[in-house]
């Protein structure tokens, strides 16, 4: 969805709260920089961390995988 040809240097996380909010994150940085996030074990964020991510129509199958899993996969370098 983003501009893959300049990654950002960084990773950010998917709590925003708000749609318009995330699809922001993934203009700037790609799908590939934005892992899923969550206020794990405080109750301030998704009661189902994911639920965002997964309700959005504009998003192709690979982003979600990518938000859900795949990002965080790349960061910790394990096998997915």
């Amino acid at each position: 969805m983003a501009n893959e040809k300049t990654p950002a240097r960084f990773y950010v996380d998917s709590l925003v709260h708000d749609t318009d909010a995330l699809n922001l994150l993934l203009k700037l940085f790609g799908a590939k920089r934005v892992a899923l996030g969550s206020d794990y074990p405080f109750p301030l964020g998704e009661a189902e961390p994911g639920k965002l991510i997964e309700s959005m129509g504009n998003l192709s199958a690979k982003d979600k995988t990518q938000l859900l899993s795949g990002t965080a996969h790349e960061f910790l370098r394990l096998n997915h």
